[in-house]
């Protein structure tokens, strides 16, 4: 009689223990004081833990990106295409791409010599030096890792009603995808309607965006997930049927 009681005890646990397991997005930051969730668009829930600013982390999107912003975009200068000594500033993932930031080394990255250039010919922004505590946070950001570290403070109004392929998805993918990786990049191309339609069919971008796949396949990393408002709006437009719009 001992063995069957045994075996149900076994089972009674192995069920209580599967029931209490939840499954949330990792945490760059380690930190997992308290959560809490949306509702990805897809008849699913996505967990978050909550990440409290801290006040001697510098964060690229409410720190760095504002400064590069103001003073280092717009007509010939470091945005579009074929922006001046191929460094882009207008997101995390296309600043990095440039190879002109190197994490933890301020001193050995192009970014943040420029701005502290003697030579008026050579110093950026052309218009003049920045102030000395705006370089400083660059310098700050960069010996920190140069890190696109979130916190609460950042978050913003997620418009989930005006989400169209044209002015949102195809936005959202050309920013955090391509073209530089995702152009035609292992088969999977995101520049154009076709070849977004084609990873929705078959679930690609759904699950790489989710990291619910492979390391290999997560996007844009497998340790980074972008915006849960990007994913968001991608869900709301896949279950729309994905139109051209």
């Amino acid at each position: 009689m001992k063995r069957p009681v045994l075996l149900f005890i076994g089972i009674l646990t192995v069920l209580v223990f599967i029931n209490s397991c939840k499954h949330s997005i990792p945490d760059p930051l380690g930190i997992d004081d308290d959560t809490t969730s949306i509702d990805t668009g897809r008849n699913d829930t996505v967990i978050l833990n909550k990440r409290p600013c801290d006040p001697d982390t510098v964060y690229f999107a409410k720190d760095i990106l504002p400064i590069f912003t103001t003073y280092c975009l717009g007509s010939g200068c470091h945005e579009g295409n074929r922006p001046p000594e191929g460094l882009n500033l207008t997101t995390f993932l296309k600043a990095m791409a440039s190879g002109k930031i190197k994490p933890f080394n301020s001193k050995g990255s192009d970014v943040y010599e420029v701005l502290t250039e003697t030579d008026p010919k050579k110093i950026m922004p052309p218009s003049g030096a920045l102030s000395s505590d705006k370089i400083a946070l660059i310098k700050k950001w960069i010996d920190q890792g140069a890190q696109d570290l979130w916190c609460d403070d950042i978050g913003k109004p997620c418009d989930t009603v005006n989400v169209s392929y044209s002015k949102t998805i195809s936005v959202i993918l050309n920013d955090n995808c391509g073209p530089s990786c995702h152009g035609t990049n292992g088969g999977v191309t995101l520049s154009n309607y076709n070849g977004v339609k084609a990873v929705v069919n078959n679930g690609k971008l759904w699950n790489s965006i989710n990291h619910t796949t492979s390391n290999q396949f997560k996007m844009p990393n497998s340790t980074t997930k972008i915006d849960p408002c990007y994913i968001k709006q991608i869900g709301i437009w896949i279950d729309a049927g994905a139109p051209q719009n």
